[in-house]
């Protein structure tokens, strides 16, 4: 009964925010969602939430990663491939690695383990966050493709990078090499699944087709039973779930298939329920988001063994150092490419900031992380 009276409460929160989004449009709607999270945490008793990592990322991520991924133009993202591969890897563990060092100098208290694993959290671009702020502002396309495939793969080494991060700290070691051949395993593994999933829903479907045992609600059931069975085979072999999701979502998608009356039929309600479906998820993210901040956030305001001072000094600086580095490998990059094009770098610095400030940092990664 409880576990029902709080999803009432969470669908109000949700719808809340929807009306204060049309009511007040000048307030995003994630800024709004993540202010009522803090709200419902304030008022939830100590220790009375718990967030189960898995299902949060079985239930919410892996289906909006798979809506993202169907709705995606991979053709105009993998143009872009070199950056996207450079903002994924080297861009997110330097990242990693500078602010855990900056965090371990500022608070020499805490093993460099774990402050790596801070650092971890907050380097991925949310693919989720972006595609709330592309709704309010627009974006160049190669920008925003180079954002959305970006946002699509990165959580995965996010999450690797901090899963070494805190088996260095429980155990006292580190490895780059069994870093690199996890990050390739889950990487490829994951691939591997989705692909798997996708062909055997595809069998299905067409099969269903060819004895005429399909309807809209059948043909429903399976698109939006796919990325659950993807993500929780992968999870259970141990590899990425996220980059299943995505590839499943990607083989997917309506430009892969053949049109005739009943997929067209099924694209009309799918695209109505997959709205639905999606503003739930993604305010989930921001409402869920909220709540670990207040969660986490309270006991170490009250306490007296912190120093709030050095605390916001600590924000301001990881931020800046964020950034900073994020900029300086973008620049760099453009510079390398730009030289063996012998073109102007004056005319992509508009691309670089965008890049640089508008890769919406940590949202789920944080989410998770708590």
């Amino acid at each position: 009964m409880n576990l029902l009276f709080y999803l009432l409460v969470f669908l109000l929160v949700l719808i809340v925010s929807s009306t204060t989004n049309k009511l007040l449009p000048f307030l995003p709607m994630p800024l709004i969602q993540i202010l009522l999270g803090i709200g419902l945490g304030l008022c939830l008793p100590n220790n009375q939430y718990h967030l189960d990592t898995e299902l949060f990322l079985a239930l919410v991520i892996g289906p909006l990663l798979f809506r993202e991924a169907q709705e995606a133009d991979i053709t105009s993202i993998l143009k872009h491939w070199r950056i996207v591969l450079f903002l994924i890897f080297p861009v997110i563990f330097i990242s990693a690695l500078s602010m855990g060092e900056l965090a371990h100098v500022l608070w020499a208290s805490l093993p460099l383990a774990a402050c790596v694993a801070v650092g971890a959290a907050l380097g991925p671009t949310d693919l989720v966050a972006f595609a709330s702020l592309s709704q309010r502002f627009s974006f160049p396309k190669r920008v925003s493709n180079i954002l959305k495939g970006e946002g699509l793969l990165n959580d995965a080494s996010g999450l690797v990078a901090f899963r070494m991060a805190l088996i260095a700290w429980t155990t006292g070691t580190f490895s780059l090499t069994q870093a690199g051949t996890s990050l390739a395993i889950s990487i490829v593994g994951g691939f591997a699944v989705g692909l798997i999933t996708a062909l055997i829903n595809r069998f299905l479907h067409s099969f269903l087709l060819s004895v005429r045992a399909t309807d809209i609600a059948s043909e429903l059931l399976l698109e939006l039973s796919l990325p659950l069975l993807t993500f929780f085979i992968a999870e259970e072999i141990h590899v990425s779930g996220i980059i299943a999701v995505v590839v499943a979502g990607i083989l997917k998608a309506s430009r892969f298939k053949k049109i005739n009356l009943l997929e067209a039929q099924v694209d009309t309600v799918t695209e109505t329920v997959w709205q639905t479906v999606t503003f739930m998820l993604n305010g989930s993210v921001f409402v869920i988001l909220g709540m670990e901040l207040e969660m986490i956030a309270e006991p170490i305001l009250k306490s007296a063994f912190y120093n709030n001072v050095l605390l916001l000094v600590t924000i301001f600086l990881l931020t800046f150092l964020l950034f900073a580095i994020r900029f300086v490998m973008i620049y760099g990059f453009y510079a390398f490419r730009i030289k063996k094009l012998h073109k102007s770098l004056d005319k992509y610095v508009k691309d670089m900031l965008l890049l640089t400030f508008s890769g919406v940092k940590g949202t789920v990664s944080i989410a998770l992380f708590f």
